[in-house]
């Protein structure tokens, strides 16, 4: 485990991500202070690829194509905020794209997923504003770049 989360590496490529999960477990620790209430318990952050992503994107949210990251929030009876899928081969294509690095692009979604866990949402236009404030805040102060500032949102 690093900090509040459990990291479960289904993808190999995966493993050249050094860092990744001490940089998110920061992340995630610093999201948690700022939120007034954290749901407790140990969050499951799943490192997949876009065929998995793809199953359970299909098959939870009627979708049937991949994403970069997947939040699943844990019934409010369960002991634990929920699970986070990240799809390998979207996120380092996004990463590419925005011409950042894999680790930076994927500590954002992990952040951005462990916030959906926590009840933050982005469907409407003050609900995205918030929650995007939010991330920004917590990704600068940890020395990184605002996501949102380069175009590379989830």
């Amino acid at each position: 485990m690093t900090g509040p989360m459990e990291f479960v590496i289904d993808d190999a490529r995966w493993r050249d991500a050094g860092g990744l999960q001490a940089r998110a477990g920061e992340a995630v620790c610093a999201a948690l202070a700022h939120i007034s209430d954290p749901r407790p318990g140990e969050i499951v952050v799943m490192l997949t690829g876009d065929e998995t992503v793809h199953a359970l994107n299909t098959r939870f949210r009627g979708k049937d194509k991949p994403t970069n990251v997947l939040s699943f929030p844990a019934p409010s009876s369960e002991n634990y905020p929920g699970d986070v899928a990240l799809a390998y081969e979207s996120c380092a294509r996004e990463a590419a794209a925005a011409g950042k690095s894999l680790e930076d692009h994927a500590v954002h979604l992990v952040l951005h997923g462990v916030l959906h866990l926590n009840g933050y949402d982005h469907q409407e236009e003050g609900e995205a504003a918030e929650m995007e404030a939010l991330e920004s805040a917590i990704l600068t102060g940890l020395g990184m770049e605002d996501p949102y500032l380069a175009g590379t949102e989830p």
